[in-house]
């Protein structure tokens, strides 16, 4: 029997394409990269882009380079000739049409990476074919690419307190095949309740903008996931946040799960961020900065002892913040 949940919001939606990514068309039935003259806009993708190379056309990345915040969706090919560096929250996505291949001269350049995470090498399938997706959320190369459709990317999820009301703020960076939001609300982190539903945008490749504000929330914690679902029934959540009373939420979750530190943001992320982790003999054992930072990061710690460690922060413009974890 269906449980019946009373919404405290029925159906409401709240988005925009304020922060809409230009879109770059490859226009040409075969080149390279790096010529300008073969895209639409008369000049080569660039930060914040979403890229599309139409069926029937193929594009070959002859330029080692690196981009953030892009979405490249392959209808056409793609082929690898040098190292393609993604970072911030970047998507490759290959249609049921779309391929992807090395060059095959190189295989130790022709290779894609997304936040330092390698997504397509040499030990990876020299051919790729769609539906398939590589972002953040895929695993690491021979499997950076899953094998399906993506529905949804989160670009962010924050949640601030407002006096006695709870502002849930989420956006995704591209959305497919997405029907609804649902948010849920916990008191313990075990069972969940949905507390209103929102409309999804459908389908979009602009980073689409949602809130939604839990009046009244007065209970001593409290702890909040999106859960999405697209138009067939499959769903996903989102991470969880949690808030206690009289307390703003903290800025940065920080945690380890086995050699992985996982850093988590409940703040717009616009500065680079340093990420330092320091073992307690005051050595550096690993240390990265991010250009374009996402609303999650992580960082491998995968040749380090088990034991204690401090994870620094820092955006070069004031703010830091300083956690001890346990490998």
């Amino acid at each position: 029997m269906k449980q019946i949940y009373t919404l405290i919001a029925i159906i409401f939606i709240s988005f925009s394409a304020a922060q809409a990514k230009t879109v770059i068309t490859f226009a040409n039935v075969w080149g390279n990269w790096s010529d300008a003259s073969n895209w639409d806009l008369n000049r080569v993708p660039k930060n914040g882009d979403s890229i599309v190379i139409p069926a029937s056309k193929g594009v070959v990345f002859d330029k080692a380079d690196t981009l953030a915040n892009v979405y490249i969706k392959v209808i056409g090919g793609l082929t690898i000739q040098k190292k393609m560096r993604l970072g911030g929250v970047s998507v490759i996505e290959l249609t049921g049409t779309g391929k992807l291949n090395a060059w095959n001269t190189q295989r130790n350049v022709e290779t894609i990476s997304m936040n330092g995470v390698m997504k397509y090498d040499e030990n990876a399938s020299l051919w790729i074919f769609g539906p398939a997706f590589a972002s953040s959320n895929s695993g690491v190369s021979p499997n950076g690419f899953n094998l399906t459709v993506l529905p949804v990317v989160f670009n962010g999820f924050f949640v601030t307190r407002n006096n006695n009301n709870i502002v849930l703020n989420w956006s995704t960076a591209q959305e497919s095949n997405n029907s609804n939001y649902e948010v849920q609300r916990s008191f313990d982190g075990s069972n969940w309740s949905t507390i209103a539903i929102m409309l999804g945008a459908g389908n979009s490749t602009t980073v689409q903008q949602y809130n939604y504000t839990d009046k009244n929330m007065t209970a001593a914690v409290a702890y909040y996931r999106i859960k999405q679902v697209d138009f067939s029934g499959h769903y996903e959540y989102s991470t969880v946040k949690s808030i206690h009373a009289n307390e703003a939420a903290a800025s940065t979750r920080i945690y380890a799960s086995g050699n992985t530190v996982n850093i988590e943001f409940n703040k717009e992320v616009n500065n680079p961020i340093t990420v330092r982790i320091v073992n307690m003999n005051g050595q550096v054992v690993a240390q990265r900065t991010y250009q374009q930072a996402a609303y999650r990061l992580t960082l491998n710690l995968n040749n380090s002892v088990s034991g204690a460690y401090i994870v620094q922060l820092n955006d070069n413009e004031g703010w830091n913040e300083v956690k001890k974890i346990i490998l």
